[in-house]
């Protein structure tokens, strides 16, 4: 590899749009890819677990501005500042808390727990996630992935989970 394995890679405001428009990635592949990048899992990880991509992939997205390196790959944990709270599954998002029904906040917020909780045991899931296109819609997603985090993992992680979607 070229020694960015273990960088940890994100969506962009304009990764998140493209989710929804469909407009720049056309390749299955890239798209797919677009779809599973968390800001949680490595490049080392989704390349090792996505059938057909490359390390080139990766760099076509990032040409687009549609992800972009997190800063949190190589132990460089330090400057994950206020989102590396102790708190189990404690938001990404800062703002889902204030505003848990925004569309936007809450597609990835929504998008990165199924990542996190289910992995690619959720690739089901996020698809219903790209497919939504209103906020009913994904409550319904939401419904069914904290369904599947309570029978994987129990009831305390699916509570806490239900908490990073819609607050207290």
């Amino acid at each position: 590899m070229n020694g960015n394995s273990s960088v940890i890679w994100a969506k962009t405001d304009a990764g998140r749009v493209e989710m929804q428009a469909k407009a720049l990635v056309k390749e299955r592949a890239q798209r797919n890819l677009l779809l599973v990048i968390d800001g949680v899992k490595t490049e080392e990880m989704l390349l090792a677990n996505l059938a057909g991509i490359s390390a080139a992939d990766f760099r076509a997205l990032q040409s687009l501005g549609l992800i972009a390196p997190t800063g949190l790959g190589s132990g460089a944990r330090s400057s994950a500042g206020p989102s590396s709270r102790a708190a189990p599954l404690a938001p990404i998002l800062p703002e889902v808390e204030a505003a848990p029904l925004d569309y936007a906040a809450f597609t990835a917020a929504l998008t990165q727990l199924i990542s996190k909780e289910l992995g690619l045991r959720g690739f089901v899931l996020t698809l219903a996630v790209e497919k939504a296109s209103t906020i009913e819609e994904l409550r319904s997603v939401a419904q069914r992935a904290l369904t599947q985090i309570g029978e994987r993992k129990g009831e305390a992680v699916a509570a806490a989970a239900r908490r990073t979607l819609y607050g207290s």
